[in-house]
Protein backbone atom coordinates (compact mmCIF):
# COMPACT_ATOMS: atom_id res chain seq x y z
CA UNK A 1 0.00 0.00 0.00
CA UNK A 2 1.14 3.04 -0.84
CA UNK A 3 0.65 6.38 1.05
CA UNK A 4 0.96 9.99 0.32
CA UNK A 5 0.76 13.09 3.09
CA UNK A 6 0.43 15.92 2.27
CA UNK A 7 0.66 19.64 4.06
CA UNK A 8 0.40 22.17 4.80
CA UNK A 9 -0.06 21.18 8.61
CA UNK A 10 2.68 20.00 10.04
CA UNK A 11 0.69 18.40 13.24
CA UNK A 12 -1.92 16.41 10.88
CA UNK A 13 0.94 15.33 8.77
CA UNK A 14 2.58 13.58 11.72
CA UNK A 15 -0.71 12.52 13.16
CA UNK A 16 -2.03 10.82 10.02
CA UNK A 17 1.50 9.24 9.44
CA UNK A 18 1.42 7.66 13.05
CA UNK A 19 -1.68 6.28 12.44
CA UNK A 20 -1.12 4.84 9.33
CA UNK A 21 2.37 3.78 10.94
CA UNK A 22 0.51 1.96 13.41
CA UNK A 23 -1.95 0.43 10.94
CA UNK A 24 0.65 -1.29 9.08
CA UNK A 25 3.28 -2.29 12.01
CA UNK A 26 1.50 -2.05 15.42
CA UNK A 27 4.65 -2.97 17.53
CA UNK A 28 7.15 -0.99 15.04
CA UNK A 29 9.26 -3.60 14.51
CA UNK A 30 9.40 -3.65 10.70
CA UNK A 31 9.65 0.21 10.31
CA UNK A 32 12.17 1.96 8.80
CA UNK A 33 11.78 5.55 8.92
CA UNK A 34 14.21 7.63 6.78
CA UNK A 35 15.38 11.17 5.94
CA UNK A 36 13.90 12.30 2.11
CA UNK A 37 16.29 15.25 1.69
CA UNK A 38 19.38 12.55 1.45
CA UNK A 39 17.86 9.29 0.50
CA UNK A 40 17.77 8.32 -3.31
CA UNK A 41 14.83 6.82 -4.87
CA UNK A 42 16.89 3.48 -4.77
CA UNK A 43 17.69 3.86 -1.24
CA UNK A 44 14.02 3.49 -1.00
CA UNK A 45 13.18 0.58 -2.89
CA UNK A 46 15.81 -1.51 -1.78
CA UNK A 47 14.34 -0.97 1.79
CA UNK A 48 10.81 -1.59 0.94
CA UNK A 49 11.57 -4.69 -0.89
CA UNK A 50 13.36 -6.04 2.44
CA UNK A 51 12.34 -8.48 4.45
CA UNK A 52 10.14 -7.78 7.66
CA UNK A 53 12.05 -9.60 10.70
CA UNK A 54 8.48 -10.92 11.76
CA UNK A 55 6.47 -10.41 9.12
CA UNK A 56 6.42 -10.30 4.73
CA UNK A 57 6.43 -6.99 4.21
CA UNK A 58 8.04 -3.62 6.13
CA UNK A 59 6.58 -0.09 6.06
CA UNK A 60 9.01 2.55 4.85
CA UNK A 61 8.42 6.73 6.02
CA UNK A 62 10.05 8.77 3.79
CA UNK A 63 10.12 12.29 5.29
CA UNK A 64 10.79 15.24 2.46
CA UNK A 65 11.27 13.29 -0.84
CA UNK A 66 8.35 14.76 -2.82
CA UNK A 67 9.52 18.14 -1.93
CA UNK A 68 13.51 17.45 -2.81
CA UNK A 69 12.09 16.76 -6.49
CA UNK A 70 9.28 18.49 -6.93
CA UNK A 71 11.84 21.11 -6.75
CA UNK A 72 14.01 20.18 -8.84
CA UNK A 73 17.00 19.78 -6.26
CA UNK A 74 17.35 16.20 -6.28
CA UNK A 75 20.76 15.06 -7.73
CA UNK A 76 21.32 12.70 -10.95
CA UNK A 77 18.26 11.81 -13.46
CA UNK A 78 14.40 13.01 -12.77
CA UNK A 79 12.94 10.76 -10.36
CA UNK A 80 11.68 7.77 -12.08
CA UNK A 81 8.35 7.69 -9.72
CA UNK A 82 6.77 4.45 -11.45
CA UNK A 83 10.02 2.40 -10.79
CA UNK A 84 9.55 3.40 -7.10
CA UNK A 85 6.32 2.57 -6.70
CA UNK A 86 5.88 -0.35 -8.73
CA UNK A 87 8.66 -1.65 -6.36
CA UNK A 88 6.78 -1.76 -3.74
CA UNK A 89 5.40 -5.04 -2.74
CA UNK A 90 1.67 -6.04 -1.79
CA UNK A 91 2.58 -6.82 1.58
CA UNK A 92 4.87 -3.81 2.23
CA UNK A 93 3.74 0.07 2.85
CA UNK A 94 5.12 2.91 1.80
CA UNK A 95 4.59 6.22 3.75
CA UNK A 96 5.54 9.74 1.42
CA UNK A 97 4.82 12.64 4.57
CA UNK A 98 5.63 16.29 3.25
CA UNK A 99 3.73 19.14 5.43
CA UNK A 100 5.84 21.69 2.27
CA UNK A 101 3.90 20.20 -0.74
CA UNK A 102 0.07 20.54 -0.41
CA UNK A 103 -0.70 18.78 -3.78
CA UNK A 104 0.64 15.65 -5.31
CA UNK A 105 3.31 17.02 -8.01
CA UNK A 106 2.42 16.01 -11.77
CA UNK A 107 5.07 13.69 -12.10
CA UNK A 108 4.01 11.85 -8.82
CA UNK A 109 -0.02 11.88 -9.76
CA UNK A 110 0.30 10.07 -13.34
CA UNK A 111 2.91 7.51 -11.70
CA UNK A 112 0.50 6.53 -8.53
CA UNK A 113 -1.45 3.58 -8.27
CA UNK A 114 -5.14 3.85 -8.47
CA UNK A 115 -5.13 2.28 -4.95
CA UNK A 116 -2.78 4.60 -3.73
CA UNK A 117 -4.22 6.97 -0.59
CA UNK A 118 -3.66 10.82 -0.74
CA UNK A 119 -4.15 12.48 2.54
CA UNK A 120 -3.96 16.05 2.19
CA UNK A 121 -3.61 18.20 5.79
CA UNK A 122 -5.27 20.86 5.49
CA UNK A 123 -6.43 22.30 8.74
CA UNK A 124 -9.94 23.55 9.06
CA UNK A 125 -11.07 26.96 8.65
CA UNK A 126 -14.48 28.92 10.05
CA UNK A 127 -16.95 26.96 11.47
CA UNK A 128 -14.82 23.71 11.31
CA UNK A 129 -12.02 25.55 13.16
CA UNK A 130 -14.28 26.77 15.33
CA UNK A 131 -15.83 23.64 16.13
CA UNK A 132 -12.35 21.93 16.48
CA UNK A 133 -11.66 24.43 19.27
CA UNK A 134 -14.63 23.71 21.23
CA UNK A 135 -13.56 19.82 20.90
CA UNK A 136 -10.51 20.18 22.23
CA UNK A 137 -11.20 22.52 24.86
CA UNK A 138 -13.77 19.73 26.36
CA UNK A 139 -11.38 16.66 25.46
CA UNK A 140 -9.03 18.20 27.66
CA UNK A 141 -11.92 19.02 30.06
CA UNK A 142 -12.71 22.03 29.82
CA UNK A 143 -14.90 24.62 27.86
CA UNK A 144 -15.48 27.61 25.53
CA UNK A 145 -18.52 29.00 23.72
CA UNK A 146 -18.87 29.34 20.05
CA UNK A 147 -18.53 32.55 19.84
CA UNK A 148 -15.61 33.21 22.31
CA UNK A 149 -13.46 30.09 20.34
CA UNK A 150 -14.17 32.49 16.96
CA UNK A 151 -12.74 34.83 19.22
CA UNK A 152 -9.74 32.93 19.74
CA UNK A 153 -9.57 32.11 15.77
CA UNK A 154 -9.60 35.76 14.74
CA UNK A 155 -7.18 37.00 17.47
CA UNK A 156 -4.18 34.39 16.33
CA UNK A 157 -5.12 34.02 12.63
CA UNK A 158 -6.98 37.62 11.25
CA UNK A 159 -6.43 36.98 7.73
CA UNK A 160 -6.68 33.45 7.61
CA UNK A 161 -9.18 31.68 10.15
CA UNK A 162 -12.14 32.05 8.00
CA UNK A 163 -10.84 30.73 4.66
CA UNK A 164 -8.37 29.99 2.11
CA UNK A 165 -6.69 32.72 0.68
CA UNK A 166 -7.91 33.08 -3.12
CA UNK A 167 -3.92 33.87 -3.88
CA UNK A 168 -2.03 31.05 -2.45
CA UNK A 169 1.31 32.78 -1.51
CA UNK A 170 -1.06 35.42 1.04
CA UNK A 171 -2.20 31.80 2.66
CA UNK A 172 -1.16 32.16 6.53
CA UNK A 173 -3.28 28.66 7.41
CA UNK A 174 -3.88 28.02 11.63
CA UNK A 175 -1.34 26.01 12.68
CA UNK A 176 -3.05 23.33 14.59
CA UNK A 177 -0.32 22.67 17.08
CA UNK A 178 -0.01 26.13 18.26
CA UNK A 179 -3.34 26.58 18.16
CA UNK A 180 -3.91 23.45 20.53
CA UNK A 181 -1.71 24.53 22.96
CA UNK A 182 -3.21 27.99 23.58
CA UNK A 183 -6.43 26.45 23.97
CA UNK A 184 -5.19 23.97 26.47
CA UNK A 185 -3.19 26.92 28.14
CA UNK A 186 -6.24 29.14 28.14
CA UNK A 187 -8.69 26.16 29.38
CA UNK A 188 -6.27 25.16 32.45
CA UNK A 189 -6.19 28.85 33.44
CA UNK A 190 -10.11 28.97 33.19
CA UNK A 191 -10.61 26.10 34.73
CA UNK A 192 -13.66 24.93 36.51
CA UNK A 193 -15.16 27.70 34.65
CA UNK A 194 -15.16 28.29 30.84
CA UNK A 195 -12.89 30.39 28.44
CA UNK A 196 -14.13 33.78 27.88
CA UNK A 197 -12.92 36.85 26.03
CA UNK A 198 -11.06 38.10 29.07
CA UNK A 199 -9.05 35.13 29.12
CA UNK A 200 -8.15 35.62 25.52
CA UNK A 201 -7.18 38.76 25.97
CA UNK A 202 -5.22 38.88 29.33
CA UNK A 203 -3.03 35.37 28.08
CA UNK A 204 -2.67 35.41 24.02
CA UNK A 205 0.47 37.58 23.13
CA UNK A 206 -0.70 39.38 20.38
CA UNK A 207 1.18 42.21 20.26
CA UNK A 208 -0.20 46.21 19.42
CA UNK A 209 -3.06 45.79 16.69
CA UNK A 210 -2.65 49.92 16.43
CA UNK A 211 1.59 49.29 16.26
CA UNK A 212 0.82 46.23 13.31
CA UNK A 213 -1.79 48.44 12.03
CA UNK A 214 0.44 51.80 11.66
CA UNK A 215 3.37 49.27 10.38
CA UNK A 216 1.91 47.51 7.94
CA UNK A 217 -0.38 50.91 6.44
CA UNK A 218 3.32 52.86 6.27
CA UNK A 219 4.81 49.38 4.53
CA UNK A 220 2.40 48.46 2.23
CA UNK A 221 2.59 52.50 0.81
CA UNK A 222 6.22 51.84 0.81
CA UNK A 223 7.16 54.63 3.33
CA UNK A 224 10.11 52.87 4.81
CA UNK A 225 10.85 55.97 7.25
CA UNK A 226 7.65 55.13 9.03
CA UNK A 227 7.83 51.87 8.85
CA UNK A 228 11.37 50.58 9.90
CA UNK A 229 10.81 52.32 13.39
CA UNK A 230 7.37 50.56 13.85
CA UNK A 231 8.62 46.80 12.96
CA UNK A 232 11.77 47.43 15.32
CA UNK A 233 9.60 48.04 17.78
CA UNK A 234 7.18 45.31 17.14
CA UNK A 235 10.25 42.76 16.97
CA UNK A 236 11.54 44.10 20.37
CA UNK A 237 8.41 43.68 22.04
CA UNK A 238 8.42 39.69 20.47
CA UNK A 239 5.81 39.97 17.95
CA UNK A 240 6.16 36.59 15.69
CA UNK A 241 8.03 37.95 12.20
CA UNK A 242 5.53 35.32 10.41
CA UNK A 243 2.49 36.66 12.30
CA UNK A 244 3.48 40.16 11.14
CA UNK A 245 4.67 39.10 7.41
CA UNK A 246 1.38 37.32 7.02
CA UNK A 247 -1.13 40.41 8.11
CA UNK A 248 1.31 42.87 5.72
CA UNK A 249 0.15 39.73 3.05
CA UNK A 250 -3.61 39.61 4.16
CA UNK A 251 -3.39 43.50 4.23
CA UNK A 252 -1.83 43.89 0.38
CA UNK A 253 -4.45 41.11 -1.05
CA UNK A 254 -7.42 43.70 0.75
CA UNK A 255 -5.87 46.42 -1.12
CA UNK A 256 -5.64 44.97 -4.38
CA UNK A 257 -9.17 44.50 -4.26
CA UNK A 258 -9.86 47.65 -3.15
CA UNK A 259 -7.74 49.28 -5.91
CA UNK A 260 -10.22 46.99 -8.14
CA UNK A 261 -13.04 48.05 -6.68
CA UNK A 262 -12.95 51.87 -7.58
CA UNK A 263 -15.02 54.54 -5.92
CA UNK A 264 -17.49 51.48 -4.18
CA UNK A 265 -17.67 52.00 -0.62
CA UNK A 266 -14.95 50.21 1.62
CA UNK A 267 -17.29 48.84 4.55
CA UNK A 268 -19.39 47.16 1.72
CA UNK A 269 -16.86 45.88 -0.44
CA UNK A 270 -15.61 44.26 3.82
CA UNK A 271 -18.96 42.83 3.78
CA UNK A 272 -18.70 41.05 0.28
CA UNK A 273 -15.75 39.48 1.53
CA UNK A 274 -17.04 38.80 4.73
CA UNK A 275 -14.39 40.46 6.85
CA UNK A 276 -15.14 40.12 10.67
CA UNK A 277 -14.32 43.70 10.63
CA UNK A 278 -15.29 45.50 7.81
CA UNK A 279 -14.26 49.06 9.15
CA UNK A 280 -10.58 47.69 8.56
CA UNK A 281 -11.29 48.55 4.79
CA UNK A 282 -11.63 52.53 5.15
CA UNK A 283 -8.33 51.98 6.48
CA UNK A 284 -6.94 50.16 3.60
CA UNK A 285 -9.04 52.50 0.42
CA UNK A 286 -7.15 55.42 2.44
CA UNK A 287 -3.88 53.57 2.07
CA UNK A 288 -4.79 52.73 -1.63
CA UNK A 289 -6.26 56.82 -2.73
CA UNK A 290 -2.17 57.97 -0.82
CA UNK A 291 -0.48 55.67 -3.48
CA UNK A 292 0.68 55.67 -7.08
CA UNK A 293 -2.07 54.44 -9.25
CA UNK A 294 -2.21 50.68 -9.47
CA UNK A 295 0.51 50.21 -6.67
CA UNK A 296 -1.04 47.63 -4.89
CA UNK A 297 -0.73 44.83 -7.57
CA UNK A 298 2.57 45.66 -7.51
CA UNK A 299 3.09 45.46 -3.92
CA UNK A 300 1.47 42.08 -4.30
CA UNK A 301 4.15 41.47 -6.85
CA UNK A 302 6.72 42.04 -4.29
CA UNK A 303 5.42 39.63 -1.50
CA UNK A 304 4.55 36.76 -3.83
CA UNK A 305 8.57 37.09 -4.62
CA UNK A 306 9.64 37.41 -0.84
CA UNK A 307 7.03 34.14 -0.26
CA UNK A 308 9.33 32.17 -3.28
CA UNK A 309 12.42 33.37 -1.77
CA UNK A 310 11.60 31.73 1.32
CA UNK A 311 10.10 28.79 0.45
CA UNK A 312 12.99 28.04 -1.82
CA UNK A 313 15.85 29.39 0.79
CA UNK A 314 17.17 32.27 -0.67
CA UNK A 315 15.54 34.08 2.72
CA UNK A 316 16.27 31.61 5.60
CA UNK A 317 15.50 34.58 7.96
CA UNK A 318 11.48 35.76 8.28
CA UNK A 319 12.86 39.06 10.35
CA UNK A 320 15.36 39.11 6.97
CA UNK A 321 12.27 38.30 4.77
CA UNK A 322 10.22 41.28 6.28
CA UNK A 323 12.87 43.76 5.36
CA UNK A 324 13.51 42.42 2.21
CA UNK A 325 10.03 43.29 1.55
CA UNK A 326 9.76 46.75 2.73
CA UNK A 327 13.25 47.93 0.92
CA UNK A 328 11.31 46.47 -1.82
CA UNK A 329 8.15 47.71 -2.02
CA UNK A 330 10.19 51.20 -0.78
CA UNK A 331 12.20 50.83 -3.96
CA UNK A 332 9.22 50.22 -6.54
CA UNK A 333 7.38 53.26 -4.96
CA UNK A 334 9.66 55.49 -5.36
CA UNK A 335 10.85 54.11 -9.67
CA UNK A 336 7.03 54.23 -9.79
Amino acid sequence: MIHLILGPDSSMVREATRQRMAASDPDGQSTSIMDGASVSLQDVMMATASLGFFSAGRTVVVEGLLARHAKGTGKGAAADWGALFAAVPAASTLILADPSVPSVPVAVKKALPGDAEVVPCDPPRGRELVEWIVNRARDGGGTIERNVAQRLAMTLYPSGWSQRSRNPAFDRPPDMEALGNEVDKLSLAAHPGPVTDDHIRDLIVTGDNDQIFAFIDAASAGQIDRAAPELERLLAAGEDPYKILSQLCGTVELAVVMNRAERRDPAEVGKDLRLPNVGRMNAVARTVREQPRNMAPRVARVLEETDRKIKTGELRDPVEALYYALATITALRNGA
